[in-house]
């Protein structure tokens, strides 16, 4: 009886052990500055996380995203050069580092620099991106911010 309690006690142990990374994700991106996109990497990229911090940046609520590619967020003064270069890297597997103009839930345009990541599974396949975003609009009107276009 002492031994099944004890082997009961260990797998609890082990079992919080194992909650503790999804709960230290949580906390980390729930205090983010910066914004963070999970998208999977099948066609169209479609969104399955966003941050807080994407959200006060966007406007837009994670059940607006979840699903969605993430060009929605593009549009007319988006630079096709910087989104041909982003899937060039996505193609050959190579992180991204980059800015562009987007355009909030408003309509109003924002200077996003990003990075984005390839997350590889255990079958050594990239099964999702990682972006991590921020709105550098004022630092560039202020000229303390360089061009990464």
């Amino acid at each position: 009886m002492a031994k099944d309690r004890a082997e009961e006690k260990q797998f609890e142990a082990e079992e919080l052990d194992r909650q503790i990374p999804d709960k230290l994700f949580e906390i980390a991106m729930s205090c983010s500055f910066d914004a963070f996109m999970i998208t999977t990497a099948e066609k169209g990229f479609p969104i399955v996380f966003i941050n807080q911090a994407f959200t006060r940046i966007t406007g837009y609520a994670q059940h607006e995203c979840v699903g969605r590619s993430p060009s929605f967020l593009q549009g007319p003064k988006t630079d096709q050069v910087v989104l041909k270069r982003l899937s060039e890297n996505i193609r050959s597997g190579t992180p991204f580092h980059g800015e562009a103009i987007n355009y909030r839930k408003d309509g109003s345009e924002f200077i996003m620099e990003w990075k984005v990541i390839g997350f590889t599974n255990a079958h050594g396949r990239i099964s999702h991106y990682i972006a991590i975003q921020r709105d550098v609009t004022n630092l560039r009107a202020a000229g303390f911010y360089s061009d990464l276009r």
